[in-house]
């Protein structure tokens, strides 16, 4: 990426959204530039293999359901005494050059210190609210990511399914250990005492 669109980024000036297309489709980027870029900007910005994926600002239906899961882990969370929680817009770098977003992050207090200024390290659990365009991608390839980068459990909420599918990790892959349906009290594999009613996660309409 040249110096004056660099420039641009750190200073946040407004950028026509035709000209942010032809960059990010032609550029690669590294560590440094995409954090200028998440971090200046109100979306959800991912980097993967030296390329900038931008994604659609959730629906008000799929912001509910990551604001009631965040609302419980922040208060499992006990407000930092046994953790704390974070939604996006937070880049979560699982290794060199892969950063994510996922939906809702918990850190258990032994491991804040994974938590820098500009993105997290790999979280003790890591949600996704599943969406029609994001399906398929929390189910494959991020699973596989966040499996590959240690992350010991993983939840895929269902609002339209109404339910809470639960993984946790065995030799760097994600083994499925309990799918939980609207009525249903749904216990953590990782984090001790974790429990919610999977009705006060998923709203009905």
């Amino acid at each position: 990426m040249s110096t004056i669109i660099s420039e641009q980024l750190t200073d946040t000036v407004p950028i026509p959204e035709h000209q942010l297309y032809e960059w990010f489709v032609e550029q690669q980027w590294n560590e440094e530039l995409y954090l200028v870029l998440a971090n200046n900007r109100n979306s959800l910005v991912e980097l993967s293999d030296g390329k900038v994926v931008i994604h659609a600002m959730p629906t008000p239906a799929h912001q509910n359901v990551v604001g009631n899961l965040y609302a419980m882990l922040r208060q499992y969370g006990s407000h930092g005494v046994r953790g704390r929680a974070y939604t996006a817009p937070m880049p979560v770098r699982l290794w060199p050059g892969k950063f994510r977003e996922p939906d809702v992050v918990y850190y258990r207090t032994d491991h804040l210190d994974r938590i820098g200024e500009q993105f997290g390290s790999p979280p003790d659990l890591v949600a996704e609210v599943l969406s029609p365009s994001s399906r398929g991608q929390d189910m494959g390839v991020k699973a596989e990511e966040y499996a590959r980068a240690g992350i010991p459990e993983y939840w895929l909420l269902d609002p339209e399914a109404q339910t809470v599918t639960v993984y946790v990790l065995a030799e760097r892959l994600y083994r499925f250990a309990a799918l939980y349906r609207s009525g249903e009290i749904l216990h953590s594999e990782t984090l001790d005492d974790l429990v919610v009613e999977v009705d006060d996660l998923i709203e009905r309409e």
